[in-house]
């Protein structure tokens, strides 16, 4: 599989509309994930996958922004 082939993915799920999941239970998962996965991965993993957790996070803190909630 190619990466290409992955961003295939997303945007096929994107337009089925199975991307638009609850993005802070997304977050957590991702976090939980990571959390068990982070002593068999090097280090190059993990600087690319809290990227992408940090640009998850990003995006939730971002549309409770614009909905007006209060973070806790």
């Amino acid at each position: 599989m190619t990466p290409l082939d992955v961003i295939t993915i997303f945007e096929r799920l994107n337009v089925e509309g199975r991307a638009d999941v609850p993005i802070d239970g997304t977050v957590a998962g991702f976090a939980g994930w990571l959390a068990d996965a982070w002593e068999r991965l090097d280090d190059d993993d993990i600087a690319l996958l809290t990227s992408v957790g940090a640009t998850l996070w990003r995006e939730g803190f971002a549309r409770r922004g614009k909905r007006g909630e209060a973070l806790s």
